[in-house]
């Protein structure tokens, strides 16, 4: 029979069996629990209390600790004592005047109805009765409202304890009415120091590296650092559980593959990038998992720089990687969702895109002088002119770039009029100082422009694209990008109200029929760039 019960004992989780049962053993919320054991031993408890904090920090184990220091039959300095018959019903879960409610299964109004009928009556077998609703903001409104009376004239001898993970969708009427307490993550220190003892007690051969590692995955949540050691509890009796071991029972990215994906991202190297989530796919490891490490040691290297560059483009790259993880946990198909995302970070954010379009081109090469073979020439032209015909401001133009004086020879040419003036803005000033500025912020925007034919037409500065260049447009009407554009123009064209990007006309009216040659072309520069084979070449022509 004793080996019987031992067998019992050894089916509850590590985490059941190392819940705390005394406010002194509740780890890293120790202001929240020296008010409530205090308020206990002087009598003086609420009948209403709303824990709100993160998941696994002992919302409801203390709530489970506050029901039975106010009912314990000998309380000590506000701790109960765990021995008398009230705290023995209350720890075995028989106690019938607890009762513990799961807000998630339990939020319509039927419920609370119920609840409010029950009330009504006297404990049955304790000094009070407790009511426990855990992640109470999942409750309906019509069952806040039948709560709310009930919390207005509360009965005696009835304490309700709501536990929530998302106060703010709780309304205000009913925090109003509750003694509030947040709860904090729990920081790593504690979790390893807890973990450490329980390791000890269980006789769990585990390296501290490896319990460093477990309480740095917790994630401030002492729960899931208690059920990731419990995971690998049964590989201890076969060898010592070291920290690289760890990272393979568990599925975790190592360091040096968020380190190799980083400076991948950092030198705009794509292959490296795409190798490393191939490998990471190919080992079975999670992706998310990974982003998230990614993510862990940006906000490090962020809190810790002291290079003021370095910091901005690690926030830079940090927003990006938040964007994507939003993707890919909405995604059928994390790895390729993960590549192109990572990809067009390194296009957006790293290196910018060269002039054919290709990813992974050094900024340098998208200097002015690589602009498209006619563009470059009319340029030219411009330079060459003698001074007395070089282009001159004109009130009449209305953006204040003006275009060139118009003599005998091509006077009445106002398709050619109309060219200079849009080569007049291109190489003017204004615009000159644009592009530096956005060379500065933003380089790859900068180089976007580049390829750009810049007009002014009714207080509307249009950036217009060739259809080679639909890369480069697409990638200028993205809203975090545009934005950025239309600030950035604001500050230096006092009467442009706004940026449009288009097509030239000439391209759209053959726009038709030309999107499939555009996906075959992005395609064949992805295939190319990472030494891939196209198939079926010619498809779509």
């Amino acid at each position: 029979m004793v080996g019987l019960n031992n067998s019992r004992k050894n089916l509850r989780s590590i985490n059941s069996r190392w819940r705390p049962s005394r406010f002194d053993e509740v780890v890293g919320q120790e202001s929240t629990v020296r008010i409530l054991k205090h308020s206990v031993s002087r009598g003086e408890t609420s009948h209403a209390y709303l824990f709100a904090g993160p998941r696994g920090t002992g919302k409801t184990s203390v709530a489970r600790i506050m029901a039975k220091a106010i009912n314990c039959e000998n309380p000590e300095d506000g701790e109960p004592c765990n021995l008398c018959g009230n705290c023995k019903r209350i720890n075995s879960g028989t106690a019938l005047d607890i009762v513990e409610i799961d807000g998630a299964s339990n939020r319509g109004i039927d419920k609370i109805r119920e609840l409010r009928e029950e009330v009504s009556y006297t404990p049955a077998e304790l000094d009070y009765k407790v009511y426990i609703i855990d992640e109470v903001h999942m409750l309906t409104n019509q069952a806040f409202n039948a709560l709310l009376k009930t919390l207005e004239e509360p009965p005696e001898r009835v304490t309700f304890i709501f536990a929530t993970t998302e106060p703010e969708k709780i309304p205000t009427t009913i925090i109003s009415r509750c003694q509030v307490f947040e709860f904090k993550e729990i920081p790593i220190r504690l979790i390893f120091e807890r973990l450490e003892e329980v390791a000890r007690s269980e006789e769990i051969d585990i390296t501290d590296d490896a319990l460093r590692l477990i309480a740095a995955r917790a994630r401030g949540s002492m729960r899931d650092g208690l059920v990731l050691l419990e995971q690998v509890l049964p590989y201890s009796s076969k060898e010592k559980i070291e920290k690289d071991s760890l990272i393979d029972l568990l599925g975790l990215p190592a360091d040096s593959s968020v380190d190799s994906f980083l400076e991948g991202l950092g030198h705009g190297d794509p292959r490296a990038v795409i190798d490393e989530i191939d490998g990471l796919t190919k080992r079975g490891r999670d992706l998310e998992i990974f982003l998230e490490s990614v993510l862990e040691e940006l906000r490090d290297r962020i809190k810790n720089g002291d290079n003021q560059e370095d910091i901005k483009t690690h926030v830079e790259l940090s927003r990006g990687l938040l964007d994507l993880l939003d993707d890919l946990r909405g995604s059928s198909n994390k790895q390729i969702t993960l590549e192109i995302g990572s990809l067009g970070l390194i296009t957006e954010t790293i290196q910018g895109v060269d002039s054919d379009g290709e990813v992974g081109a050094p900024p340098e090469e998208n200097e002015p002088q690589e602009e498209p073979e006619k563009e470059v020439i009319e340029d030219d032209q411009d330079l060459s002119r003698p001074p007395e015909q070089s282009p001159e401001p004109s009130p009449e133009s209305g953006d204040g770039l003006g275009g060139p004086e118009i003599g005998g020879e091509i006077e009445g040419d106002q398709d050619t009029g109309a060219i200079d003036l849009d080569d007049g803005l291109k190489g003017s000033e204004s615009w000159r100082e644009l592009i530096k500025q956005v060379e500065n912020d933003r380089i790859s925007i900068a180089a976007f422009l580049e390829e750009s034919h810049p007009v002014i037409r009714n207080r509307d500065l249009i950036l217009e694209f060739s259809r080679e260049f639909a890369f480069h447009k697409e990638s200028l009407e993205e809203t975090k990008n545009l934005n950025y554009l239309q600030d950035s123009v604001e500050n230096h064209f006092e009467d442009v109200d706004k940026v449009r990007i288009i097509y030239r006309e000439e391209d759209r009216d053959s726009a038709k029929g030309e999107e499939e040659d555009l996906l075959a072309k992005k395609a064949d520069l992805v295939k190319r760039h990472f030494g891939g084979t196209i198939i079926e070449e010619g498809r779509f022509n």
